[in-house]
């Protein structure tokens, strides 16, 4: 059987005849739609699956993270003091840390103070300023006990200077004068 337009006389065959072609034409429009949408879910899926993957493997693993979470912590507290704690308390304990450890080793300081607390890198910075005089051995045995202080103590510069009477060629009572601008880091309140 052939289709022939002329046994189409009537307009209302013609009329359906073009809502049909209309339909099949928005079917297959469709139909490119779905496709075209399952395509880029498809895509949008194999770009998740590996994170989704990567995050299902953290949570597993949560007694590991909250372990290594704890000697982050521990270690933290070895470099930074905590959170609790006032700003020029806590630099004023540094200062007089610095200064007992000077002075146990037969140093003089000449002048400290304390600097006010500013920002650096999520931390808070307090700065410390001290001047030390005396003999080069105490002075470097004071550098490396510095060195050892938990929480640290962090040096920005150190400046030296020699002062000494000097009689036929050779200094005598030759006395080291060293500048420090040192540093300590409190945790900052998120």
């Amino acid at each position: 059987m052939t289709l022939n337009l002329a046994d189409f006389k009537r307009p209302e065959h013609l009329w359906l005849l073009a809502a049909g072609l209309l339909l099949l034409l928005l079917l297959a429009l469709m139909g490119l739609k779905v496709l075209s949408v399952h395509r880029n879910a498809s895509g949008v899926l194999a770009d998740v699956q590996p994170r989704y993957a990567r995050i299902a493997g953290l949570l597993q693993s949560t007694d590991l993270l909250a372990q290594s979470t704890k000697a982050l912590q521990a270690n933290l507290t070895d470099y930074v003091y905590p959170v609790e704690g006032d700003p020029g308390q806590i630099g004023n304990q540094a200062l007089q840390q610095v200064r007992d450890l000077a002075t146990a080793r037969g140093l003089r300081v000449t002048s400290s103070q304390v600097a006010a607390p500013r920002e650096d890198r999520g931390f808070d910075r307090i700065g410390l300023t001290l001047r030390i005089e005396g003999d080069w051995p105490q002075l470097l045995a004071l550098m490396r006990e510095l060195a050892r202080q938990r929480p640290a103590i962090y040096s920005d510069t150190v400046q030296f200077a020699t002062q000494g009477n000097f009689s036929q060629g050779r200094p005598s009572a030759t006395v080291v004068t060293v500048q420090f601008a040192l540093y300590v880091l409190k945790e900052r309140k998120p």
